[in-house]
């Protein structure tokens, strides 16, 4: 599969097969953050869930252990590839109950409404956030609980790590560039709660976390440098320099060097939870 970024594509990190590696660093990163907000948004036993923007299927499998054998979860994804491997998972997990499907995230589904709508990292990708949830906001019944994480990439601009560490500065203001200069938006968790009002929404509840953490064994090292590895085709063709294939390939152990020899520790990006029911 080529590297070439599709600029007609509004996901910023690509879709090679090694970007789903990522994605599951990514998924056991944000996995209690992302429970304790289905949980307090309403995501309950038996009912049907849409996940937008679904990806390797994280959100989704949580959400399925949430409704259980009697209900059921339908991710959607634009990208026909990330579904099938998302569909493999659910394979290899004997989760009947979890399907998958490549799909906009503002179509209206012919198998709605559905009880619950989901998502994470995926607004702050839609040149129009509102628009795309208020788009999606139509396959699901009135009452339902809608349930978003955010990152807000913006927050570690100036602090980000303690001791001070020079090279995941570099990274954080890489990754920044790239993203800003795709069109996504670094703001998007703390600007979840206009999002969701703008989409027809209530205002919601929105909690903020981020995980802080040093030490040998963090999943943070690799997480970030397959981050930036995904990110090289779109910062290629945005022209925008610091890393390149080599410098990745022992970025996770320099990280990972640099912080144990000064006992530090790295916070990832912050992300926002917000839950509301609609209207």
């Amino acid at each position: 599969m080529s590297d070439r970024h599709d600029a007609s594509d509004p996901y910023v990190l690509g879709h090679l097969p090694r970007e789903l590696d990522r994605l599951d660093l990514q998924g056991a990163l944000y996995r209690d953050v992302t429970r304790r907000a289905l949980i307090a948004g309403g995501v309950a036993a038996g009912m049907r869930v849409l996940d937008l923007g679904s990806g390797s299927g994280d959100v989704s499998f949580l959400a399925a252990e949430l409704v259980g054998p009697g209900g059921s979860v339908l991710g959607i994804d634009r990208d026909a590839g990330t579904v099938e491997a998302a569909r493999s998972r659910a394979r290899h997990r004997g989760a009947a109950h979890v399907a998958f499907r490549a799909a906009a995230i503002s179509d209206v589904l012919e198998d709605g409404p559905f009880d619950a709508l989901v998502g994470r990292f995926i607004l702050m990708h839609q040149p129009d956030a509102p628009a795309a949830l208020r788009g999606a906001l139509r396959n699901i019944r009135p009452g339902g609980p809608v349930v978003f994480i955010e990152s807000c990439m913006a927050a570690l601009a100036d602090y980000h790590s303690l001791p001070h560490s020079p090279l995941y500065d570099a990274v954080v203001r890489w990754k920044c560039a790239v993203v800003r200069g795709a069109g996504a938006d670094l703001e998007a968790g703390l600007r979840l709660r206009r999002t969701f009002m703008s989409a027809g929404l209530p205002g919601p509840v929105t909690r903020l976390e981020a995980h802080v953490e040093g030490g040998p064994d963090s999943l943070l090292y690799a997480y970030m440098a397959e981050s930036v590895r995904s990110m090289l085709p779109q910062a290629r063709t945005l022209g925008i320099p610091g890393f390149d294939d080599a410098a990745v390939d022992t970025l996770a152990n320099r990280l990972r060097d640099e912080v144990i020899s000064q006992n530090g520790v790295l916070m990832n990006w912050p992300v926002v939870a917000a839950w509301a029911r609609v209207p």
